[in-house]
């Protein structure tokens, strides 16, 4: 960085602090800390044999994650972890019933030296290889939440690797490892360190969780991202350009891979079916997805019923998932299952772009560990300066496991579709 540049960040983090409160929200912090850690100990760490209740542990996902159930715009949390709330409530009594599970995570989070800490990282990831209990993400999401939540004066709630490279980056630190072959544990532990020393060299001061927040405030957070205020004529939206290290060439989906978004469109369809939707389907798809969902007479529709123009309704006809009440769709679901997202946001533009008043929430759903590609691919310029609406303001990030925790719901029947709002994630 320049000089200049140099100068800037530092003028940019004074103005920050003009409506940053950081001692008190240290203090807030320290609270919060002590009582993640009382639960942890008193209760993800006790020998009692009985489950842990799910109040008892909402209670310290809201801390963890800000999407956790009961938290408002106003609330203190870690970050967006990404994790669904049933799969937070099954981890904690993961560890609660396998020691030895719980018992690494616990070295992990009291660990203080850093090459130990990595090493207790990578052991835990191997430990846990081939689970699907959203613990060890490439992301590094969860271990870095449980972190910050631990110690958040020393650990940046800027969880994401992906962010955290392109802050690196952005500021030009130094990084004494390669990114294509260092180890998660290495990677979440030397950039906690680097980006602390780094900014602090720069006259930053104050914990991580203050500089995490300065990271996330505008405008730094435009200048780091990649993010840029576009004016149009009815209002000013926010783009992304995305940036080279965030690319990803397309490749051929595996076999495993398709599957499984099969199965996930088999399970959207069956879903809405117990809401008491009617479901469509692409054609071309009904083969595969019917193997894994068995339609009851009449809950799969042979033609839509709706009114648009031809090309308009080719278009629709290709989205992965519609769950429609008598002629209108209530909400449309692409399931992406390749590497770049773009198929299935290209379908959704191509809605909006036809019809600029359409009233229907749009959703891509896709793995965890593509939530950040597709919630950066969202606000692109091409999607934002959409006529009528920016793509973002009505499509939303699903994840593979938010579906599968809807899909365990007790009492779908009685639920409203409006439970998804509780899973899905606006690209902000």
């Amino acid at each position: 960085m320049t000089m200049d540049a140099k100068a800037n960040v530092a003028a940019l983090f004074q103005d920050f602090l003009t409506s940053y409160d950081a001692y008190s929200k240290d203090e807030v912090w320290q609270e919060l800390s002590q009582s993640f850690k009382a639960f942890w100990h008193q209760r993800v760490l006790s020998a009692d044999p009985g489950p842990i209740a799910d109040a008892e542990c909402d209670e310290v996902i809201r801390i963890l994650d800000r999407n956790g159930k009961g938290n408002t715009k106003n609330s203190e949390a870690v970050a967006k972890a990404m994790v669904p709330q049933g799969a937070w409530r099954r981890m904690f009594n993961e560890f609660h019933t396998k020691p030895a599970l719980g018992g690494l995570v616990d070295k992990v989070l009291a660990e203080t030296v850093p090459l130990s800490k990595a090493a207790l990282i990578d052991q835990l990831y191997a430990k846990n290889a081939g689970q699907k209990n959203n613990l060890t993400g490439p992301s590094g999401n969860t271990i870095s939440a449980f972190l910050a939540a631990y110690d958040p004066i020393n650990n940046l709630s800027m969880i994401s690797l992906n962010d955290r490279r392109a802050v690196i980056e952005f500021l030009g630190l130094p990084v004494p490892f390669d990114w294509e072959t260092a180890s998660v544990g290495t990677r979440i532990v030397t950039t906690n360190q680097v980006i602390l020393d780094g900014v602090r060299a720069l006259g930053l001061t104050g914990s991580a969780r203050t500089l995490s927040v300065f990271f996330y405030s505008l405008p730094f957070k435009n200048a780091w991202k990649g993010e840029h205020t576009v004016k149009r004529e009815d209002k000013k939206v926010t783009v992304t350009v995305p940036t080279l290290t965030n690319e990803v060439e397309e490749v051929v989906p595996d076999v495993d891979s398709v599957r499984e978004s099969m199965q996930i469109q088999g399970l959207l369809a069956q879903i809405g079916t117990l809401m008491g939707f009617k479901i469509w389907l692409p054609k071309s798809d009904r083969g595969r997805v019917l193997k894994v969902w068995k339609a009851e007479d009449g809950e799969l529709l042979e033609e839509l019923p709706l009114g648009y123009d031809s090309t308009t309704t080719k278009t629709i006809e290709q989205i992965d998932v519609l769950w429609l009440k008598k002629r209108s769709i209530v909400r449309a679901f692409e399931v992406e299952h390749t590497t770049s997202v773009y198929s299935g946001l290209l379908r959704m533009a191509d809605l909006v772009a036809l019809q600029p008043n359409i009233n229907v929430k749009l959703h891509i759903v896709a793995p965890a560990e593509k939530r950040e590609k597709v919630l950066q691919e969202i606000q692109r310029p091409v999607f934002s300066l959409l006529e009528g609406r920016a793509l973002s303001e009505m499509c939303t990030y699903l994840s593979y496991d938010s579906i599968r925790d809807l899909g365990d719901l007790k009492h779908l029947t009685h639920l409203s579709d409006k439970v998804i709002e509780d899973y899905e994630e606006v690209a902000e």
